[in-house]
């Protein structure tokens, strides 16, 4: 007869092992409208106990969306669920092509995937291996191509990073996917900032990252966000004060009118 198929089976194996590859490594992407609705489940929750935060504080307000999917249709879904914020902020990096940002994007990445950095060539270092080929040169590696990091970890060697000028990075696969996901940020945001500032109640505030600290930031942002609360003195000008003069004169000859016709 056929022989049963159990969960244990190796071909089952295999399938389940190539269906867990192809799920970790593919997106996840929810719509727009599962977003908002999502938000929008979080602030009815918040708004619980918003009032308790200090006397008098509003029921509405205090929430900080971060990182929130840019496209002009999940900010479309969040206006009409009523849900747009006082303040959009983005923080960009423009000074010396984004070196700041792609300099700390690269060292975060580098840091978990060390092994990986140091085994992969870069451009360069593959076009010098076909040209010393061509050239009929007997290729040479040295220690670091040689071993691996763990062979190198265990003779107590120290792993070393590659060396790079501030604003110049080596072109491995690592600054490759950083440098496309920044593109893609640029990109999204124009599309979604025309789409924010058809909303006249919302303000926009572009913030540079290059050489601030985190809480310099912050407080740039409170400044921007404080700014509609706050009053501000008018100082008059020689039209203001002809202006008032005449509008005192006008309220002088009407009540001297009223007082004439009693």
């Amino acid at each position: 007869g056929i022989p049963e198929i159990t969960a244990d089976h190796p071909e089952v194996q295999a399938m389940v092992e190539e269906a867990m590859k192809i799920a970790s490594v593919s997106e996840v992407t929810m719509s727009s409208e599962i977003h908002a609705e999502v938000l929008q489940g979080a602030i009815a929750e918040l708004m619980k106990t918003n009032k308790d935060r200090f006397p008098g504080a509003s029921e509405k307000g205090g929430w900080v969306v971060e990182n929130y999917p840019l496209s002009a249709d999940h900010w479309s879904a969040l206006s009409e669920k009523g849900l747009l914020p006082d303040t959009v902020v983005c923080l960009k990096d423009t000074p010396k092509n984004g070196a700041c940002i792609l300099r700390r994007a690269y060292l975060a990445s580098r840091n978990e995937n060390t092994s990986e950095i140091l085994e992969r060539p870069t451009d360069e270092a593959l076009e010098k291996k076909e040209d010393d080929a061509r050239e009929g040169m007997e290729e040479t590696l040295t220690s670091e191509e040689d071993q691996s990091p763990d062979t190198a970890e265990e003779n107590g060697e120290k792993i070393m990073q590659p060396e790079f000028a501030e604003d110049s990075f080596p072109e491995t696969e690592e600054i490759k996917r950083i440098k496309k996901n920044i593109n893609l940020f640029k990109n999204d945001w124009k599309t979604v900032e025309s789409a924010i500032k058809k909303s006249s109640q919302v303000q926009v505030v572009v913030l540079e990252i290059a050489e601030q600290t985190p809480e310099s930031l912050l407080n740039q942002t409170l400044l921007v966000m404080e700014k509609p609360f706050k009053y501000y003195g008018w100082k008059l000008s020689d039209e203001d004060l002809e202006e008032e003069a005449q509008d005192l004169a006008a309220e002088g000859e009407n009540e001297q009118e009223e007082e004439e016709g009693e």
